[in-house]
């Protein structure tokens, strides 16, 4: 009688759920672009967060802004009229606070966002993937499109000339700068959007794949 040979139980080491994702390398060219776009989001995080610091370090900001506001040609006429005489000037303290908060808060988070984007241009530990990335892509996206839209608006209050050929603007920008940030704000929004979207579609397996 032979003795039944014992059964050989392979045991397989788990697989980190990262590693059952299939990515797909990076073209240079679609490096350099991201590298590029990082550049254009980092100025205007800074330009943004300069803005919230000016206002923060002026003692009579307030009072300024309500004179600026009322001086501008918008508050008269124009399509913010109404908003600027029934909502923004009777409460002139609160909404020169919220837009000072707004930049404050608009220029950090363009800037780290531009930072993270190009962190994940490197190699090696530096530029691993991190499961905070998702989040902050969908914050800097909505931040991206603040940006536009505050940008516009006060080019709008300002009564903004659109751009166009004039033999006094010679030496003068062509296009206004509240008008230049509004496409940039808008391509800032829809890259980090687009990553926001990559980024969740490659969590999710993961996750998936932890909780069996």
């Amino acid at each position: 009688m032979t003795a039944d040979a014992p059964a050989q139980v392979s045991v397989q080491a788990p697989v980190p759920a990262l590693a059952l994702i299939p990515t797909r390398p990076l073209p240079a060219s679609g490096n350099t672009a991201l590298a590029a776009s990082a550049v254009v989001q980092a100025s205007l995080g800074i330009e943004f967060a300069l803005a919230g610091l000016n206002k923060l370090a002026d003692p009579d900001y307030v009072a300024n802004f309500s004179s600026f506001v009322r001086a501008s040609p918008g508050s008269s006429g124009g399509p913010l009229a109404l908003l600027v005489q029934t909502v923004v000037l009777p409460n002139a303290d609160v909404v020169a606070t919220l837009l000072k908060i707004t930049e404050l808060v608009l220029g950090p988070v363009l800037l780290i966002g531009a930072l993270e984007i190009g962190r994940r241009r490197l190699t090696g530990r530096l530029g691993a993937a991190h499961g905070y990335e998702a989040g902050l892509a969908a914050v800097a996206a909505l931040a991206g499109f603040a940006a536009a839209g505050l940008s516009f608006s006060i080019f709008l209050l300002t009564d903004g000339m659109l751009p166009t050929v004039m033999a006094g603007r010679a030496f003068t920008s062509a296009i206004p700068v509240e008008l230049l940030i509004v496409p940039l704000g808008l391509s800032v929004a829809w890259l980090e959007l687009g990553r926001y979207v990559v980024l969740r579609r490659r969590s999710r397996p993961a996750v998936a794949h932890a909780h069996r």
